[in-house]
């Protein structure tokens, strides 16, 4: 079965594919690593696909490029024309062909996108609205209403005819018109505005891809059946695929298959890739075998049927509106029960015909359902659908993107918040600004060519050739060992992509004359140690021939196997590093011992780093000696092999400027009566700088503790402690779970932000989970209620302002509905009454039936 524009169909008999959707479906449900082994597995599926596992889809962007620039050149001899005409024409062709083949791919496995859900349309909402019993009894009375206008206009004694009398009828028919037109129109209006919001958050989601042999950024509904995915840690499968390559990669099947515990994929025997799963460690590429409602997810998804979500408030106001329909319709009873009595009771001084008695009980009855009416407070929870409609659309021109409607209220009551430090607090531009390598110190003014100079020496040196070699070293170390890349963006424009502060040592490395994508186009990655927020630190094995003069001018004797050297790099925060180096590379060169004198200076330098407000790094490295069975875990009590007998070679200071807006934004959240806290994997003379830049830290009462000291606290100790902590340094996701939960049970409402996988328990554990939009991984947005689209702590405290302006708005109407309301049905019941038993005995409210609905209207 083949798909057009996303949606099932027959297969296109011209298609040039000779695999369906159908069959790719058998693959993966259920797995099937038999039939995928028979199919050749990725090579085979490539294949089969027309695509490349190294260099993805080829667009046939360059060949159309050269098609249209090629004829630019002057031709210099006929011959020299003619080959050019051919060289364009041949590129042109080829470009057509490939477009041909993109749209054949289309057409065949379909696009990644599902059908939007039916909007209904103004008639719908109207005629939705039209199935109140209210209303309908209402249109009931103003239907005899009418008929006895018309009986009195036309066929009633002579002396009695009134010629006016179906205008109540008719005003009450307009009135009930308009109370249903504009409740339509709030509905249809609302359903609008979330539908922009829903179709900006699907804009937001983006996948990294290889197309032309180039890592280029697309949106998710753009992929393709045959395009090669690069993926990382934090990751949401946005299709179905295969792995044709990966380190330690593991994924959380939980939500297609209930299975709780992390997946290892493997190549052979569980290569297969849900979309809607999640990656939670490693990294590696994927081969896109379906999209759309060809996917797991998009069929499960079309099956669906998503109901519109109740806020708190709303549900309390429409319990409260229940409540008080409950006296409404008592009240509207007793007075029916009243008047009857009363009429019947009491002897009127004129006589009564039937025509008139018929008359005063319709009157009597329709003031009675119209009672009910106003009595009734609809409009309550339609004015928080309005407001949060409303505060919904404001928020998003703040940077905040709402993903559940109750996030809006509750941040309103929000009293903590429990914030990042990394591009939240701070801009999340990082520059590397100081540090040293092989003990040679530098700073940013110095860089690079006084720095190079000072570290390599004469260039005509025996040691030159030497410290140049040191310095490649370093830069491999960097280049290598590192997950961020450069992209090209929708605008076509070549940016890094990845974590900023990897991003800034790419830049220093780039400075220095080794640009990444040298190293990683020639030196084979063995295994990759990715970097999780437990083990802070990461590390790359590599193999590269074995430079003996280079090894023996360090001091390195160990023997490589075959001529090959392995080598792990190493790179984390700087104090877990340090405690697993056993020696260093010195200034001349040679690899030493690491001394208790050189390990305590090493760390009152990271140290003197930390209290200037800067990120600090350890890179080291060792020779390696892989495991027979890379997959194969370490044994229990076994330290992983990134974690000691490592070689310190650089230490480096990373500015994260702290943003210019966030000292008055958490000084006015204090004001506010929210109290701020930072919760950072920095250490802890890092994160108390940039607390005081910030104005979270202003007392010397206040603590500020780190992760390890926080988690062995009791229960009891942890409720004394935590009224008092502003900061967490070196903690890890669990330690911010911990921290969210105590605040919670001493009655604080929480807001958390998050930004990595494993923050999501803890965005899930908070009453407001706040994702980044930027440096945020999907799974941490789909954790959370709001996501903040520049990451910047300001647009949180827009948020406490569009929630409290919520309540402040619901509580205004609240107070105005009830007022009128209460009002109207005291004066109706009490008039009523009064004049039924006065006078001519006829009831005459103060307010008339179409009266009390255009009060309720304009409510």
């Amino acid at each position: 079965m083949a798909t057009t524009n996303g949606t099932p169909n027959g297969t296109a008999a011209s298609s040039k594919f000779e695999i369906t959707p159908d069959e790719i479906l058998k693959l993966i449900d259920p797995k099937d690593p038999e039939a995928y082994a028979k199919l050749g597995r990725a090579e085979g599926l490539a294949k089969l696909l027309h695509t490349d596992l190294h260099a993805g889809l080829h667009s046939g962007a360059a060949d159309g490029q050269l098609a249209a620039t090629d004829g630019d050149a002057e031709a210099g001899a006929s011959n020299t024309a003619l080959a050019g005409g051919a060289r364009r024409k041949s590129a042109a062709s080829a470009h057509q062909q490939h477009n041909d083949l993109f749209e054949d791919r289309r057409k065949h496995f379909g696009t990644n996108q599902l059908p939007e859900p039916v909007s209904k349309s103004l008639i719908r909402f109207m005629l939705d609205a039209m199935k109140d019993k209210t209303l309908i009894g209402l249109s009931i009375c103003a239907a005899v209403e009418i008929a006895i206008g018309i009986y009195k206009a036309a066929f009633a004694p002579v002396d009695q005819r009134e010629t006016l009398g179906v205008i109540d009828g008719v005003a009450i028919i307009v009135a009930v018109l308009i109370v249903v037109l504009v409740a339509s129109l709030n509905d249809f209006r609302k359903q609008a505005q979330f539908r922009k919001l829903t179709t900006f958050s699907k804009s937001l989601a983006v996948t990294k891809v290889y197309r032309d042999g180039r890592v280029q950024q697309i949106q998710n509904t753009n992929l393709l059946v045959g395009d090669l995915c690069q993926l990382e840690t934090g990751d949401v499968l946005p299709a179905d695929g295969v792995l044709v390559q990966g380190f330690s990669v593991e994924a959380d099947e939980s939500s297609m298959t209930g299975e709780p515990n992390a997946i290892k994929k493997d190549l052979e025997k569980d290569p297969f890739l849900l979309s809607g799963t999640k990656i939670t460690n490693g990294q590696g590429r994927m081969l896109v075998i379906a999209v759309g409602c060809n996917s797991m997810n998009g069929r499960t998804m079309l099956a669906l049927e998503v109901e519109p979500e109740e806020t708190p408030l709303q549900a309390k106001l429409s319990n409260l509106a229940d409540q008080i329909a409950k006296y409404g319709l008592g009240s509207a009873v007793a007075m029916l029960v009243i008047l009857i009595i009363v009429y019947f009771a009491v002897p009127s001084s004129t006589p009564r015909e039937g025509f008139k008695i018929a008359n005063d009980i319709i009157a009597m009855f329709i003031s009675a359902v119209t009672l009910v009416v106003v009595a009734v407070p609809e409009g309550l929870p339609l004015a928080v659908t309005i407001s949060l409609a409303h505060a919904t659309v404001q928020m998003l021109k703040d940077n905040n993107l709402v993903r559940h409607l109750s996030a809006c209220e509750t941040m309103g009551n929000a009293t903590t918040i429990c914030s990042d430090k990394t591009g939240t607090l701070t801009l999340n531009k990082m520059t590397v600004v100081q540090g040293q390598i092989a003990m040679v110190k530098f700073v940013r003014e110095d860089l690079p060519d006084g720095f190079k100079s000072k570290f390599l020496g004469e260039q005509s040196s025996d040691r030159y050739s030497h410290q140049q070699k040191i310095l490649q070293l370093f830069a491999q170390c960097l280049n290598i060992n590192s997950s961020a890349s450069e992209v090209r963006n929708r605008k076509d424009e070549v940016e890094f992509t990845g974590s900023k502060t990897e991003i800034a040592t790419l830049n220093l490395t780039k400075g220095l004359g080794f640009p990444y994508q040298a190293d990683r186009d020639t030196l084979k990655v063995v295994q990759v140690f990715p970097f999780s927020s437990e083990r802070k630190r990461m590390g790359t094995v590599v193999e590269v021939a074995q430079d003996n003069a280079f090894e023996a001018a360090l001091g390195i004797t160990e023997s490589a196997d075959n001529n090959l050297r392995h080598w792990m790099f190493v790179k984390g925060a700087s104090e877990i590093v340090l405690k697993g180096c056993i020696s260093y590379v010195a200034e001349d060169g040679k690899v030493k011992p690491l001394t208790d004198d050189i390990r305590q200076k090493s760390l009152e330098t990271i140290e003197s780093y930390a209290n200037g407000g800067f990120r600090t790094l350890c890179i080291s490295f060792k020779p390696f000696h892989p495991r027979a069975n890379p997959d194969e875990k370490p044994a229990e009590g076994e330290l992983p092999d990134d974690a000691h007998s490592l070689i310190l070679l650089a230490t480096v200071a990373i500015q994260d400027p702290v943003r210019p807006e966030v000292p008055d934004a958490v000084k006015n959240c204090q004001s506010a009566g929210i109290t701020v806290r930072m919760v950072t994997g920095d250490n802890l003379a890092t994160a108390s700088t940039i607390a005081r830049e910030c104005g979270i830290l202003t007392d010397s009462n206040q603590i500020v503790m780190e992760g390890p000291q926080f988690r062995s606290l009791t229960p009891e100790m942890l409720d004394q402690v935590i009224p008092r902590l502003r900061v967490l340094a070196r903690s890890s996701p669990l330690d911010k779970q911990v921290l969210v939960k105590a605040l919670k049970r001493l009655g604080q409402t929480v807001a958390a932000t998050g930004d990595g996988t494993n923050d999501a328990p803890a965005l899930k554990g908070a009453d407001v989970g706040f994702a980044m939009g930027i440096a945020g991984t999907e799974v941490a947005k789909e954790a959370s209620d709001i996501v903040i689209l520049d990451d910047n702590f300001a647009s949180i405290v827009k948020a406490v302002l569009w929630g409290r302006s919520v309540y402040d708005s619901v509580r205004k109407f609240l107070q105005f509905q009830l007022t009128v309301n209460v009002t109207a049905v005291l004066l109706t019941v009490v008039t009523s009454v009064v004049t039924t038993a006065t006078g001519d005995h006829t009831p005459t409210p103060v307010l008339k039936a179409v009266q009390l609905l255009w009060v309720n209207l304009i409510m």
